[in-house]
């Protein structure tokens, strides 16, 4: 059988221009990321030589691996396209499979149930400092799959803010403790009285509830297991030391001190941009541009600039 007769005039003549792109751009490969299951072998002969990572969940990384491919794992989602990629993109590096400097064609599925729509993303600057070893540093301090969970939850309100206005908020996870003791709730705490597992962010449906609460003032206080602690939070961290990328507002200040002042982790995202800017010691590790704003995932600012006063608000 023939791989035009296994998979659709569409999906083969997609995965033809897209080996082409790795080709024309020198791309470290071809990710691909169907809503379903294809034909892996059919796949790899459309595909020839090339290199092609593909996001699957764990059922399918034999049949993958059989095919010649290479399996990326990543976990059942609701989570829309862009998180999805995002989320592939963070485990390829974690596992080795994309390197410093890389650039990436990807193939996915945006309307369809096989794969319609290519994107080329560059893995820039700052990732060549963000090696694999890195990210398996962060999860010493906070568990891959909580970080996963609200990297996934971060990207989601970065692009698509809550009823067609943008939203900024601030997610700090791990060493819970300190991170409370410098923290004051502003007004309410909308999370407070519910049990722990209504409140944990693995979950897809506190997720959603995250969404919302994202649009109140403070930040979110998220343990190493997931546990929503506490939301609404005034974070109070000394700022002194630090450098940040020029036009960052207080609430990227705020991030970047907490985790100098804590062994936690922060996500920030901003207002005006929707970038998502994960930080650890006092500095950003990962920066984010929602493809569905910018059409891009790119790396950190080279510029800095002196903290802002403490009655700055923005970000």
């Amino acid at each position: 059988m023939t791989p035009s007769s296994v998979l659709n005039k569409a999906t083969t003549g997609l995965l033809e221009m897209a080996c082409a792109a790795v080709d024309q751009l020198g791309a470290a490969g071809l990710l691909l990321l169907p809503d379903g299951i294809l034909d892996w072998k059919a796949v790899r002969e459309v595909t020839g030589k090339t290199r092609v990572l593909v996001a699957v969940t764990e059922r399918q990384l034999a049949a993958v691996a059989e095919a010649g491919l290479i399996p990326v794992e990543v976990e059942p989602t609701e989570a829309g396209i862009v998180e999805r990629i995002t989320l592939a993109l963070i485990e390829s590096v974690a596992n080795d499979l994309l390197r410093s400097g890389a650039r990436i064609v990807v193939a996915y599925a945006a309307f369809d149930a096989e794969l319609d729509s290519i994107s080329t993303i560059r893995l820039g600057e700052r990732l060549e400092r963000l090696s694999s070893r890195d990210l398996r540093a962060l999860e010493t301090s906070v568990p891959f799959e909580t970080l996963k969970a609200i990297v996934d939850v971060a990207v989601a309100v970065g692009r698509e803010g809550r009823e067609g206005k943008p939203v900024g908020t601030m997610i700090v996870v791990g060493d819970t403790r300190e991170v409370l003791a410098r923290s004051r709730t502003i007004g309410f705490d909308p999370v407070k009285g519910y049990r722990r597992k209504e409140r944990n962010i693995r979950d897809p449906r506190v997720r959603e509830a995250i969404k919302e609460i994202a649009q109140l003032d403070g930040a979110i206080i998220v343990a190493r297991d997931g546990t929503v602690e506490a939301a609404c939070q005034l974070i109070d961290a000394p700022t002194a030391g630090l450098a940040l990328p020029k036009g960052l507002g207080t609430r990227h200040w705020t991030a970047a001190a907490i985790t100098k002042a804590t062994t936690a982790v922060a996500v920030a995202v901003s207002e005006s941009t929707g970038t998502v800017r994960l930080f650890q010691n006092g500095e950003i590790v990962l920066r984010i541009a929602p493809i569905g704003r910018a059409r891009a995932l790119k790396w950190t600012e080279p510029e800095t600039e002196p903290p802002p006063p403490r009655s700055e608000k923005g970000g």
